[in-house]
């Protein structure tokens, strides 16, 4: 077959995609234009030339009708690679990713949470990964205007995580009715082709007429090379020859609309309703149950007529030979036609025991009551696209379920909550209103209230909530309504006072319902934010975290498990390391096995924190570039920014530790160029800009972002001991020379207060530093408090800064001590910049310090040595890879400069070097 006339251009590019993805450099091609103008010739030209190179393919062709099945794309592309084999072989490859990937798909449908697509979305990329190491792989995607929502979810989620894989995606498409949606979205890390209508000489060389009637068939045709053939095929039908200049003058009142007819309208009738029966059935009609639903008794006969007519090819099923027909044949049918074949073809798929996804895609267009059980096959199939990430299609079936039974208000509800999360607060308010009047139902109580925030405001919710409250009973129904009104409370600084009296009064629940635990979370957080005794704050904690099972109640829902996360952050927070790290282990191995990288994200922030509590800057610097590189390519909601924030937070300060100033600017830079919302995580940043300005010696900028971040806080009214802003103010006051004990004053009581050993130690040794004549008895005091506390680094400071101080005071021998205890606990604590200040005030003595020499494994970054310690352990690329999000090239890069480093000749003798 000759390559396509005027697409060299296209080729090119194509051939350009190919020979990347076999360097392992992955490409998107999206081919965009309308209908006949050759995208599918491409698609088939890309895989013949993929098939020359050794590539594994995979491919799919989207179908109007099962764009509301959820994964349809991707179920055919695993599927046409199963189905072509049986016995042993396909037992083999159901072993393998492609089986991973249905059990993904199956797992999914089994769980409508929020949270399982994104886990879902991160196991079907694995499943790519795997296809594509032992080969390059091409996923190509004909007509995927008509894919299903899912799947275009998920060529999204590839395509951003695509450049370091073995891959080439091509997506063929309709233009994109909007710039919102997923095809507009992929268009932004694609190569984009735009295959242009062919010239009148290209027409002229497909055509070989005479160049009056080419002229005319370019004008009639536009140049669209399926049309072109089309008005051929016509003409030859109608016995017009190509080469008589008269035929051109017939042409004109050919439009394509007018040929589909004719062609159509010269069939038999059993040809005609094959037809239509096929159209309506989808691109995978069976034959015989196409030929039983349009009542034709010969098949063979009628399928002869279609193909003899260019109307359908013939392979495993029957498909039309384009689109363009299949469509001009629907509308031939009409209405009623149509409602009454989708009706048939419902009964039909439900008689077979087919899935409820695929009989739902006919119901929805069929006459009510065509099924007694419409509304549960409606109501099933609804579910398993919620699971698939998409509401709109979902909120569509549970409607016309509604319709079919609209006395049902359970039924009315699952609408009310598909409509919420489409973000049709407006319908989603009634329907779940009038739901909630039809059952005695605490959540979806809480539902309704949900949806009344958005439409009329959190007031408005939470007035709806105290009057629910009051009508009902003590008792379990009552406090989940009590823990949605502690949840909606908690986001209004107004009711801040109102929202601590009323979570004090659940201080004493023991955390043995979700209900419970959602109360003291909120609890345990609020006493961080004002400050109550840390030793209240952990115990609170402890009994939210529950030993695991606040963590469980997290399945699901990506906001609940932020709430797990605050949780976390005030037992640290408040010393409680020893249970956190535990409850850090249990998630992390949760999440390991089966979740996602926000899921990673969120995990890990919790364990850098911890890190930096107990002064692990090596461990801090390595989770927070893990957990960056994790989430670079997730969308920018609320608690993607949130992580972001929090990760930039710790990255800065291990930065800092290290001694590379331009490193922690350069992620600060990288923050505030992507994300701009302000929330809590995102205000606690002007303290690490404070540092770098105070590490750069620009005082002045740090005491203004020292100022900020006291406005800021006190605009929500909180201030923390942990997010110590008057730190970076004393010391940039210091170095202007102006007053500063009044604010290392304030932070010594507002430290106390909460009682923490670790604020209470780092405040003393801040107040050391604006009072000379108390600075010695303060910074043993600073000493001893912190001997008690998990904080290594912490001490470590104050130790240096005891050991100094002794030494101006002459004390020289006393001295010593401190000082080389500090530069052993700065060397764990990987803070270069403190054991250098240790080693210079130990050198000022006279005494010699063991020499620190850069060899071995203390050469490794962070990331490296994470990467190697995995590696000698004895997992294996992929294995590592997994565990820490990110692909198994990134840790062949990883490992190839550890060798170097190492001198080593590859991982047989990692466990030997970093023993």
């Amino acid at each position: 077959m000759r390559e396509p006339l005027e697409r060299d251009s296209e080729i090119a590019h194509i051939r350009e995609a190919l020979d990347a993805a076999t360097r392992g450099e992955g490409r998107v091609v999206v081919i965009e234009g309308r209908a006949g103008i050759g995208k599918t010739r491409l698609v088939h030209e890309c895989r013949e030339l993929a098939k020359q190179r050794g590539f594994g393919r995979l491919q799919a062709v989207g179908d109007a009708l099962e764009s509301a099945m959820a994964w349809g794309v991707v179920r055919q592309m695993v599927e046409r690679s199963v189905s072509r084999y049986s016995g042993e072989i396909r037992e083999k490859i159901l072993a393998g990713p492609s089986g991973a990937a249905l059990k993904a798909l199956d797992d999914a449908a089994l769980d409508p949470s929020e949270a399982e697509l994104a886990r879902t979305l991160h196991s079907l990329w694995w499943v790519a990964v795997d296809l594509s190491s032992t080969r390059p792989l091409l996923i190509t995607v004909d007509d995927a205007h008509w894919a299903d929502l899912s799947s275009l979810q998920f060529l999204v989620y590839l395509s951003r995580r695509i450049a370091d894989l073995p891959i080439t995606l091509v997506v063929a498409t309709r233009p994109p009715a909007d710039n919102f949606g997923p095809l507009a979205q992929l268009s932004v890390s694609a190569d984009r082709l735009l295959p242009r209508p062919l010239t009148t000489e290209a027409l002229g060389e497909l055509v070989a007429g005479h160049p009056d009637v080419v002229q005319a068939l370019h004008a009639a045709s536009g140049g669209n090379p399926f049309l072109t053939e089309v008005l051929v095929d016509e003409l030859k039908a109608l016995g017009l020859p190509l080469r008589d200049s008269a035929t051109a003058a017939k042409i004109s009142g050919l439009g394509p609309s007018t040929v589909f007819r004719a062609t159509l309208g010269r069939l038999p009738a059993d040809a005609v309703a094959l037809a239509g029966a096929v159209a309506v059935l989808g691109s995978h009609a069976d034959p015989w149950q196409a030929a039983s639903l349009a009542d034709v008794n010969d098949l063979p006969g009628a399928v002869e007529a279609l193909v003899a007519a260019n109307v359908i090819v013939t392979r495993e099923h029957l498909e039309f030979v384009h689109p363009v027909v299949r469509e001009a044949v629907l509308t031939g049918l009409g209405p009623i036609a149509r409602a009454s074949l989708h009706a048939r073809a419902a009964k039909a798929l439900w008689e077979g025991h087919s899935p409820a996804d695929r009989v739902a895609a006919h119901l929805v267009h069929a006459p009510k009551g065509t099924l007694p059980n419409a509304a549960d096959v409606l109501r099933k199939a609804a579910s398993q696209l919620l699971a698939a990430g998409d509401p709109h299609t979902a909120a569509a079936h549970l409607q016309r379920a509604v319709d079919e039974r609209p006395n049902d208000a359970a039924l009315r509800a699952e609408l009310g909550r598909a409509l919420l999360r489409t973000g049709d607060a407006v319908n989603a308010h009634r329907h779940l209103k009038a739901a909630a009047a039809g059952l005695a139902d605490a959540e979806l109580v809480a539902a309704a209230a949900s949806a009344t925030a958005v439409v009329e405001g959190p007031q408005a919710a939470i007035d709806e909530l105290t009057d629910a409250i009051a009508a009902r009973p003590a008792g379990e129904s009552r406090l989940h309504l009590e823990a949605r009104l502690a949840v909606f409370r908690s986001f209004l600084p107004d009711y801040r006072q109102a929202s601590s009296m009323h979570l004090s009064a659940y201080a004493g629940l023991a955390g043995s319902t979700p209900d419970e635990r959602t109360l003291l979370g909120l609890l345990s957080q609020m006493g961080r934010y004002e400050v109550w005794p840390h030793d209240e704050v952990a115990a609170t904690a402890t009994r939210a975290l529950a030993n695991g099972a606040y963590l469980d109640d997290a399945t699901g829902s990506t906001d609940a498990m932020v709430a797990w996360l605050v949780a976390l952050l005030a037992l640290m927070a408040a010393d409680g390391v020893d249970v956190a790290r535990r409850e850090i282990e249990r998630a992390r191995l949760k999440v390991r096995a089966h979740g996602s990288p926000v899921e990673f994200a969120m995990v890990t922030n919790a364990s850098q924190f911890l890190n930096w509590r107990c002064g692990n800057m090596q461990a801090v610097e390595a989770e927070a570039e893990g957990a960056l590189a994790a989430i670079a390519h997730e969308d920018p909601v609320s608690q993607v920014i949130g992580l972001r924030a929090t990760s930039t937070h710790f990255a800065v300060y291990a930065a800092l530790e290290r001694g590379d100033v331009d490193a922690a600017q350069a992620v600060m830079d990288a923050f505030d160029l992507n994300d701009a919302t302000t929330m809590m995580p995102t205000i606690w940043l002007h303290e690490p800009r404070g540092l770098i300005a105070l590490a750069r010696g620009d005082a002045a900028r740090a005491l203004d972002e020292a100022y900020r971040q006291r406005d800021a806080m006190a605009a929500v009214q909180v201030d923390p001991p942990t997010i110590p802003w008057r730190g970076v103010a004393v010391r940039a006051l210091l170095q202007l020379g102006e007053p500063a004990c009044e604010l290392a004053t304030e932070q010594l009581g507002i430290a106390r207060k909460w009682g923490a050993a670790t604020e209470v130690g780092a405040a003393l040794r801040l107040l050391a530093h604006t009072s000379p004549d108390g600075r010695l008895e303060l910074l043993t005091e600073s000493v001893s408090t912190l001997e008690g506390s998990p904080a290594r680094l912490e001490l470590a400071r104050s130790l240096v800064d005891l050991g100094e101080a002794m030494r101006v005071a002459r004390r020289r021998s006393d001295s010593r001590e401190p000082l080389h205890r500090a530069i052993d606990l700065a060397s764990e604590c990987g803070s270069a910049v403190l054991r250098a200040r240790a080693v210079e005030a130990l050198e000022a003595i006279g005494d010699r310090p063991r020499r620190q020499v850069v060899i071995g494994a203390e050469s490794l970054t962070a990331s490296e040595r994470r990467v190697a310690d995995l590696a000698a352990a004895g997992r294996a690329n992929r294995e590592i890879a997994q565990e820490l999000f990110v692909t198994p090239k990134t840790v062949e890069n990883h490992l190839g400069r550890i060798y170097t480093k190492l001198g080593i000749a590859g991982r047989r003798d990692l466990a030997r070097v970093l023993a």
